[in-house]
């Protein structure tokens, strides 16, 4: 297999200090370097006899270091060595502040650009709505799950609210304003999808990684560290379905009699009922309560 050494790059995740100073030394025998630090590539082309050829020269071989990245980008979410998941974040910011200035623009077309045909044509704030929905609310949820940092969350929190404001032009409570426009926090949206989540690697094909590995890693649930994706994926579990926090329970109804490739998308459905009777719960709570206790 031939690699390209300019489109191929690394990063090494939860490395210490002495395991990166060990990799960056060269492998020696009787005293030469015989093969490369690791992160090299190896090749016989071109010709190895020419020093000048590539940076490194071995016996017989040719070495090209390949380039060592602070962050990547894996299927989209940005992802640094020590899995901080702030790059994530402020990549999610950057790409909803731009579906945001994209609603902005629309919007003030919309609102103040006449029509050829109707002068007085103005939209109405439900397709405002549905014009933000599309452009700024997907950023906020597609990786919502894997930020486990509760002032990252509240930092995408507020950056949600403060565009759903400025594009409706609805400067209240922020948790009436989400209550009007049935947008959930986003803290009840983790837990939705931390418990699909959860459902999806357990009913996975037994021959599938993703269920090995979940099955692996079921008698180390209790020793392993609270901000993990396994213990919060439990955790979800015991919030929103309480009476499901069991895997091999009985299921709902509606997803037993599902088709199995409709299974999780019925238990999704299950879940967002769930979730939007403890939000229903919760707003009572918060409304019921004295001003200067909200």
């Amino acid at each position: 297999m031939q690699l390209n050494a300019e489109k191929t790059k690394i990063m090494c995740f939860h490395e210490t200090t002495q395991v990166r100073n060990a990799r960056e030394t060269p492998r020696r025998s009787q005293g030469k370097s015989v093969w490369p630090a690791p992160f090299h590539i190896l090749s016989m082309f071109p010709d190895y006899t020419n020093p000048n050829s590539r940076p490194h020269t071995y016996p017989g071989f040719v070495s090209t270091p390949l380039q060592e990245v602070k962050q990547i980008d894996y299927l989209g979410l940005r992802l640094d060595p020590m899995l901080t998941m702030k790059p994530a974040v402020a990549s999610i910011q950057e790409k909803a502040n731009k579906g945001h200035s994209l609603a902005l623009a629309v919007s003030y077309s919309l609102r103040y650009d006449k029509h050829h045909s109707n002068p007085t044509l103005c939209r109405s704030p439900v397709e405002m709505l549905n014009l933000w929905k599309s452009c700024v609310l997907p950023h906020f949820l597609l990786y919502i799950r894997y930020i486990s940092d509760a002032s990252q969350l509240q930092a995408l929190q507020a950056s949600l609210n403060r565009s759903l404001s400025t594009t409706l032009h609805v400067y209240g409570h922020p948790t009436a304003l989400l209550a009007e426009t049935g947008i959930p926090p986003l803290y009840i949206t983790q837990k939705l999808q931390l418990a699909q989540l959860r459902f999806r690697l357990h009913f996975s094909p037994p021959a599938t990684i993703q269920h090995f590995l979940w099955q692996l890693w079921q008698p180390l649930l209790q020793f392993v560290p609270l901000n993990t994706i396994e213990t919060r994926m439990q955790t979800a579990v015991c919030h929103v379905d309480m009476a499901h926090r069991d895997p091999d329970s009985p299921m709902p109804q509606n997803v037993n009699m599902a088709k199995i490739l409709n299974k999780e998308k019925s238990y999704k459905k299950y879940l967002e009922s769930q979730c939007s009777d403890q939000w229903r719960k919760h707003l009572e709570l918060t409304l019921s309560d004295p001003p200067g206790r909200v």
